[in-house]
């Protein structure tokens, strides 16, 4: 798969090296691409793939859909950016959205009902 604005790397869980390559859904890192696209601004990820063993580690849902390779963070903390970054995600077609004041969360997963939240 080749991605235009985004290096598998950058998805990569920090306990697992090549892990955004081997794990991440094909589907989500597309349409996450294309989001950036429209988006025109960069993405910065600070969350990708997470393995179990971090998962363990750092505690959480046990039905995380970072394990799955099918949810990611973006990094921003800046209104106007937000709100492109927002309106981009939801024209590629994601329903499953967390807005926090320093990142927004973002998945696929369809085992999940679509939902759109606010962190806090």
């Amino acid at each position: 798969m080749e991605l235009r604005f985004f290096n598998t790397q950058e998805f990569d869980c920090p306990m697992l090296p090549n892990s955004g390559y081997k794990y991440m859904d094909r589907e989500f890192l597309s349409m996450l691409d294309e989001a950036r696209r429209l988006a025109g601004i960069k993405f910065k990820i600070i969350e990708g793939f997470k393995s179990t063993s971090r998962q363990s580690y750092e505690g959480g849902f046990k039905n995380n859909s970072h394990l799955i390779g099918r949810a990611a963070k973006i990094k921003c903390s800046h209104g106007n950016k937000r709100y492109k970054i927002m309106t981009a995600l939801l024209e590629v077609g994601f329903t499953r959205i967390g807005i926090n004041r320093k990142y927004i969360y973002v998945d696929n997963d369809d085992l999940k009902a679509d939902y759109i939240w606010l962190e806090t």
